[in-house]
């Protein structure tokens, strides 16, 4: 569930004129329609179940069927796929090959679709009730994708199931630091940065207002609520966690789980959180196009969903891309085919997870095509690669690396003025061994890091 999920963007304006106690009926409420959203995503994960414990050739030909149906209904209902019709004698034949007839549509990349989004719209969507969902725009332009409710129904589901795969109960408190506008933006030091909703059991709290003081009334709140569950982006727990270490803090209460998405779990980020919050640290995978998803088992593992997407890649057939070429299983709406989402994946066919779940492995080494530092000389390097710069850096709270030019880095650091001379020169010297020297790299001390539109701090950003 993100952000404008919990507020409508076309309400958000009259939420925030709202007195407090307004605002936290109105969350309230919401969780109201939230618990009965709970009620029909367990409903289908159990409809689903049987899909964790396939075996490898049942999968391909569950997977196979799915997308069979998918690019016949394609072709026969959306204006870009028409002229494969000549397609369609194959496909009708549940014999068919559908992976090799998937290798015959172009692959499609998120600037054709925002050109001309009505041509890869479905004049038969299979439900009236269609609703979008729209990016944040981090790599540039919103992209807006249409499907019925029902699909945006098990989509949520599917993003859901890591919570019960890491224990989650009915009834158990989750606190969430990831974006929600709970608290006006524009309200520079609100009293109580947070609102709880007793009806689903959630305690909201501001990624936009966290601050070495709101980090404390934070950490209180959670010591004194102490939550099954804390989930929030990894740029968001990292900073919450660099201020209760300054603090010398040490929380009295600990969750089952830390619950992560969004952004890549770096490994510096990964040490940190688990210093203060000394609970195992699980990750989702999902995109706001409801395209994959992939959830994080108790092994590590990331375990992909064979119900929403197909990746192409993942079953070891056809060669995996990069970024990742997906098509949807699920959408009727807006049938994407062969889509370029912007994602490096990396997969595992063969891998056996001693977690019991057969379900496609997926390496946790997930990044956008974006968060790569390009070097003059072509040398392309990988966030993994970038964490190990910031590893032991005393009083450094989250960092942010700028690539101005083909030329120049900075990096943004959030940490206190004393705190920067020290670690300017190991930081540079760092950095320009990892980019070979290649780099002018330059230091800067920022306390406010560059957030995108659903509260997040992009750890690359590229200008060029």
């Amino acid at each position: 569930m993100k952000a404008r999920d919990v507020i409508p963007h076309s309400a958000e304006s009259i939420y925030d004129r709202l007195p407090r106690s307004a605002q936290t009926l109105a969350l309230n409420l919401f969780g109201i329609r939230n618990r009965a959203r709970m009620g029909a995503w367990n409903r289908y994960l159990d409809d689903i179940a049987f899909t964790e414990r396939m075996d490898r050739s049942e999968q391909v030909t569950y997977v196979a069927e799915r997308l069979r149906h998918t690019l016949e209904h394609a072709i026969r209902t959306v204006p870009r796929y028409k002229s494969h019709a000549h397609l369609l004698k194959e496909l009708s034949d549940p014999s068919a090959n559908a992976f090799s007839l998937l290798t015959e549509f172009p692959i499609v990349t998120k600037g054709e679709v925002i050109a001309d989004q009505t041509a890869f719209l479905s004049t038969d969507p299979g439900s009236n009730r269609v609703v979008k969902t729209q990016t944040s725009g981090t790599t540039g332009t919103p992209f807006t994708t249409w499907m019925s409710k029902e699909t945006f129904t098990r989509a949520d589901a599917l993003w859901w199931r890591r919570n019960l795969w890491s224990g989650h109960r009915s009834g158990d408190w989750i606190a969430r630091l990831v974006g929600d506008p709970i608290v006006p933006i524009a309200e520079s030091s609100p009293r109580k940065p947070w609102r709880i909703s007793w009806v689903d059991r959630r305690i909201y709290l501001s990624t936009w207002h966290l601050n070495p003081v709101t980090a404390q009334e934070y950490l209180d709140v959670l010591d004194r609520r102490r939550p099954a569950f804390i989930m929030g982006y990894p740029s968001a727990l990292e900073i919450l966690s660099a201020f209760c270490l300054e603090s010398g803090r040490s929380l009295t209460w600990r969750p089952r789980a830390v619950w992560y998405s969004s952004e890549a779990m770096l490994a510096h980020q990964r040490e940190m959180i688990g210093r203060v919050f000394r609970a195992p640290i699980v990750g989702l995978y999902g995109c706001a196009e409801r395209l994959i998803s992939a959830s994080q088992c108790g092994e590590g593992r990331f375990h992909l969903s064979l119900v929403d997407g197909f990746a192409e890649g993942q079953f070891g057939g056809l060669e995996a891309t990069e970024p990742a070429t997906i098509t949807t299983l699920m959408n009727r709406a807006m049938p994407l085919i062969r889509f370029q989402l912007g994602d490096v994946l990396e997969f595992s066919p063969d891998e056996i997870c001693p977690c019991g779940r057969t379900l496609p492995v997926m390496k946790p080494t997930m990044a956008r095509q974006g968060d790569w530092l390009q070097t003059p000389s072509g040398q392309r390097v990988a966030p993994a690669a970038l964490t190990l710069v910031f590893k032991d850096l005393p009083g450094v709270r989250r960092s942010q690396i700028v690539q101005v030019d083909d030329r120049t880095l900075e990096i943004h650091v959030d940490a206190d003025e004393g705190a920067i001379a020290p670690v300017s020169e190991l930081l540079k010297d760092r950095m320009s061994k990892v980019v070979s020297g290649e780099m002018e790299i330059r230091c800067v001390r920022d306390t406010k890091l560059t957030m995108d539109a659903s509260g997040k701090v992009q750890f690359v950003v590229r200008r060029t």
